[in-house]
């Protein structure tokens, strides 16, 4: 699966969002139909790598609200620990998520072929952007659930604006020895793929030069970020939705650098499992990922909404203004166990 980005920004105008959120309220034949089997079954269990845990129960909030009397519970990890769990559910025969987001979508390619996955289609599939709608399998295994580009973020009080790298090849400068943070690609499936397109960019060479600057290394892509807002690093490796949201509406001292040689754009996915515990609760969580909610949701914390229609938040650049670059689900999948390896052998962890 090839990802391709274009034209995503400045979808329509905000009386369309208008329009469609004002229809909210109102259930399709279709959904009235899976909320009652839904009720039945009490509950949704979600295994989450995609967002941060305070972003996934905001969105469990948000579906609790809209499907009354029906439970939804989060369980969010790095990537990798969400994967192994699951892996480890399937070889027990005892599976406990319904449904399951993360940032790397080799892993939705993986469960797959292991014939882990429900084939759906939701409703609302129909209402998506269609350059996101077609990132998804296209025989309805997983849809597409955001994307979030890793990008370069820097502390406004310690750095300049002039002084901020400008592409990924800056980490290994002499001048941020001690001061930067990164993810580890055996927790992170972004990190993974971050990885992934470092060593084909410039060769291992680049982390042997990035060891020899002592990065803070964290589980999850989000640590990097936090490291910077609390001053303990200069510069980090960090999700874009988080940068903008803590910059603009926390006023905290980080700020973006859309790097020169690409901002990395690792497609989040959703899937149900085959043999999920609470299968209609699960598909009624999976169309609710891709409603009006959940989109303004996205844009208000400065994400790309999935659904058309949803303007971006105001200071937030379209994705075809800046040079993004992705890895094929194929090759990651391909590379990443030795990519994991060599990390782990260079920086001793």
């Amino acid at each position: 699966m090839k990802h391709v980005f274009a034209h995503m920004a400045g979808i329509v105008p905000a009386l369309m969002l208008a329009a469609g959120l004002a229809g909210a309220a109102e259930m399709t034949d279709s959904e009235k139909q899976l909320y009652e089997a839904a009720k039945k079954e009490g509950s949704v269990t979600w295994y989450v790598s995609q967002t941060t845990t305070e972003f996934a129960d905001g969105m469990c909030n948000l579906f609790e609200k809209r499907y009354s009397g029906v439970e939804c519970n989060v369980v969010r990890a790095s990537g990798q620990v969400i994967f192994q769990r699951l892996v480890q559910e399937l070889q027990a025969g005892a599976v406990q998520g319904d449904v399951m987001s993360t940032n790397d979508d080799g892993q939705m390619l993986q469960l797959k072929e292991q014939g882990a996955l429900a084939q759906y289609a939701p409703e609302n599939l129909k209402d998506m952007v269609p350059v996101l709608r077609d990132m998804a399998d296209k025989e309805n295994y997983w849809i597409t659930s955001g994307v979030s580009p890793l990008v370069i973020a820097y502390n406004t009080k310690l750095v300049t604006e002039a002084e901020a790298p400008k592409n990924w090849s800056d980490f290994t400068d002499p001048k941020w020895k001690g001061q930067v943070a990164i993810g580890h690609p055996s927790f992170s499936g972004s990190v993974g793929l971050w990885t992934i397109l470092m060593n084909d960019l410039y060769g291992w060479d680049f982390f042997e030069k990035l060891e020899k600057n002592a990065p803070q290394i964290g589980r999850s892509v989000a640590d990097g970020h936090n490291l910077v807002v609390s001053g303990e690093r200069k510069v980090a490796l960090a999700p874009l939705p988080l940068i903008l949201s803590d910059s603009i509406l926390k006023k905290s001292p980080i700020a973006v650098v859309y790097p020169t040689d690409g901002a990395l754009l690792p497609p989040s996915a959703t899937a149900i499992m085959k043999d999920a515990p609470h299968p209609n609760a699960a598909r009624l969580f999976e169309n609710f990922l891709l409603g009006p909610e959940i989109a303004e949701y996205f844009a208000k914390d400065y994400r790309y909404p999935l659904r058309a229609g949803v303007p971006l938040a105001e200071g937030m650049r379209p994705l075809d203004s800046y040079t993004t670059k992705s890895v094929e689900t194929s090759e990651g999948i391909k590379k990443l166990p030795e990519i994991q390896e060599k990390f782990r052998d260079t920086f001793g962890i």
